[in-house]
């Protein structure tokens, strides 16, 4: 990192280099920012073991996407298999129409207190940064180092909203407002609130100027879209959900984040209060866009156009429209959570050939997440039929998430088009086995007949060593249900579901 007098600035992508001077890759979670760096480990990130998870959020390899591509490499895979959408043509007509002005902070406060001046418009995260880096800004200042321009945008009523420097914004003005103490090695200013200084520092914060470029309301979204982009790249970025909101402001916008703090969502989660990077966010969008759109269609590689579909068809929504939607969402989620529990969007892993022990992952899956809630829409099934089938779903779907072409679904190439529709397909084919045609006669043994066979035995019937949870616990057919073997003890064994699924070729039994 470069340090400007007490200020850190962010590293240059291109300066990241082994000890040889090999160009190393960066990478960045999407889930909470965190900048996976070679300098900082003794691999590279595609070295690292399959079960790495961030240091930060304990999220999977798979959330996280390239800074930067290597230098001799045109392009990088990422497990989404997300494409860019390509760039406006630079011949076209300007479309951009912007005002510079280098007004001091004292200024630029009175505008915050007043309202005309927005540090925390939706589409901006929270304040993110620490004492110690706010303390390092206002150092800055007191020696006269330039300070990075900030970058605003007028809305349609003409305030203006920051686009880039909210947290420097943000920070100079609480120091002003005696909100924090400086937290500096410099003995003589560490400890000090704004009131503590002497006039001639506080003059000097005050009358500091700084590079202002307000973006006027007559310029063109697509573009404006293009600017926040750019203006993030090579910093800690906003991610796509957060760049979305800058665009597609107004009440469908406060809809999904209002059901992003609902108590039941953020407890499915995980979440003991809102993301900060408006995850929570982004996930209500997609189960949004798969109940409106359909997953026929999902564009191929091409999830965030999904997504901003999604908002640009909802511009202006009715009042009925997203009562109704708020109605599904909340009993998607209900369901969720009555037939998953806490294990609700997370995928069960078989177990190895020298370990058979299966086991839930701790963090979320967002290709799960999506089938999970799209398949207990009330438009897709009916309550009721679904809570009287909860164990025979989630026995149903522990069975499908361990075969491997639906774990592979999950993981690799999750935004390609074919992979999307077999995704779901799946998924539907799972709940239809379960839910229709009951008149057949029951196909899986009952969560009670499991537990009794359970706690009477609980070895494997096929490797003969213990199964240590009941979710790892496969409850098998001795005479295939295809093959007219009834579902009843007598007809029963108890296996790994790794030793059933791989007993013969590969297939879970019938």
């Amino acid at each position: 990192m470069l340090a400007w007098g007490g200020l850190t600035a962010p590293r240059r992508r291109d300066q990241v280099a082994s000890d040889s001077g090999t160009i190393r890759t960066e990478y960045r979670c999407d889930d909470c920012g965190y900048v996976f760096s070679p300098a900082d480990y003794s691999d590279d990130f595609d070295s690292l073991p399959t079960e790495w998870t961030c240091p930060q959020c304990q999220a999977g390899k798979d959330h996280f996407q390239v800074v930067v591509p290597p230098t001799n490499d045109l392009e990088e895979e990422n497990h989404s298999g997300e494409v860019p959408d390509e760039a406006p043509d630079p011949s076209g007509p300007r479309r951009l129409y912007t005002s510079a002005s280098t007004p001091d902070f004292a200024g630029l406060q009175r505008r915050w207190k007043k309202g005309a001046l927005d540090t925390q418009p939706d589409f901006q995260r929270y304040e993110v940064w620490s004492d110690q880096k706010k303390s390092a800004l206002i150092e800055s200042i007191l020696l006269d180092l330039p300070i990075p321009q900030v970058f605003l945008a007028q809305d349609d009523n003409g305030k203006a909203v920051v686009i880039d420097g909210q947290q420097r914004l943000t920070a100079v003005f609480r120091y002003l407002d005696g909100d924090f103490a400086l937290k500096l090695a410099n003995p003589r200013l560490t400890g000090k609130r704004f009131k503590d200084l002497s006039e001639e520092l506080q003059t000097r914060i005050e009358d500091a100027k700084i590079s202002v470029v307000e973006v006027l309301k007559e310029s063109d979204p697509e573009i404006r879209y293009l600017l926040f982009q750019r203006l993030n790249e090579g910093s800690v970025s906003l991610n796509d959900q957060e760049l979305r909101n800058s665009v597609f402001r107004g009440p469908y916008n406060d809809f999904i984040k209002e059901l992003a703090s609902e108590k039941t969502w953020l407890k499915l989660l995980g979440l003991k209060e809102r993301h900060k990077r408006m995850v929570d966010v982004e996930l209500v969008l997609r189960y949004m866009a798969f109940r409106e759109q359909t997953y026929l269609k999902h564009p191929d590689k091409k999830t965030g156009k999904f997504l901003d579909r999604q908002m640009t068809l909802n511009a202006n929504p009715t009042h009925s429209s997203m009562e109704e939607a708020r109605k599904d969402f909340r009993t998607a989620v209900e369901l969720v959570q009555t037939v998953f529990g806490e294990r609700a969007l997370r995928r069960y892993l078989p177990g190895g050939e020298s370990d058979h022990r299966g086991a839930w992952e701790s963090r979320i899956n967002r290709a799960l997440i999506d089938v999970e809630l799209w398949g207990f829409s009330p438009e897709r099934n009916e309550k009721g039929l679904v809570v009287k089938n909860a164990d025979a779903i989630r026995e149903a779907a522990i069975e499908l998430m361990i075969s491997p072409e639906f774990s592979a679904l999950l993981t690799y190439s999750t935004s390609e088009k074919k992979r999307v529709e077999r995704r779901f397909e799946l998924w539907k084919n799972m709940l239809d086995s379960v839910l229709k045609n009951q008149d057949q006669g029951a196909r899986a043994f009952s969560r009670t007949t499991k537990e009794d066979a359970f706690k009477t035995d609980p070895t494997c019937a096929i490797c003969s060593q213990k199964i240590q949870s009941i979710d790892d616990a496969h409850m098998d057919h001795m005479i295939p249900f295809s093959k007219g073997g009834s579902t009843t003890w007598d007809n029963a064994a108890l296996t790994h579901r790794y030793c059933n699924l791989h007993k013969s070729d590969g297939t879970p039994s019938a």
